[in-house]
């Protein structure tokens, strides 16, 4: 419930936005039709004054919902450029395709799963190579067509 109404903040901002200025709008009008100055100092004073408050609290609604929008948009590529760097310093610290540290078959790493290097699906893409214990740890899961998994229960 709470998402919705985050939502609609910017929707409920341009809601106040109009109200505000239907408001200043109409104290204008309540003004204008009084001839002395102290008949139209109250319609000024609370419509004008009321008014100008809700076009300020809409505003500051439409600017902390695209701050908010902004950040999670924000949020969401600094979580793929960490998995992006993640996954770069499992391949540099693998020591590269041709390399056994002693950490394990190595496997190739794709966008959500890991693969045998000679799957179809990884053949002839340039992907980061690691061993199952890194790609694992990353959070990805073993390619269903190749089994990469089963490499560690043959080596062990």
């Amino acid at each position: 419930m709470r998402r919705t109404w985050a939502r609609l903040g910017g929707q409920i901002g341009l809601g106040c936005i109009a109200v505000g200025l239907l408001i200043i709008g109409l104290a204008w009008n309540g003004a204008a039709s009084v001839d002395f100055v102290s008949g139209q100092i109250p319609y000024l004073l609370s419509g004008g004054a009321l008014g100008l408050g809700l076009v300020v609290l809409g505003s500051a609604m439409i600017v902390v919902q695209n701050s908010r929008r902004d950040r999670s948009l924000i949020e969401a590529q600094l979580k793929e450029l960490n998995t992006a760097i993640a996954r770069l310093a499992n391949a540099v610290g693998g020591g590269g395709p041709g390399a056994h540290n002693g950490g394990g078959p190595q496997v190739v790493l794709g966008r959500s799963s890991y693969h045998r290097p000679d799957c179809r699906l990884a053949r002839d893409k340039d992907l980061p190579v690691a061993t199952i214990e890194a790609a694992e740890a990353d959070g990805l899961s073993a390619c269903r067509i190749c089994t990469p998994d089963e490499l560690e229960r043959v080596k062990t």
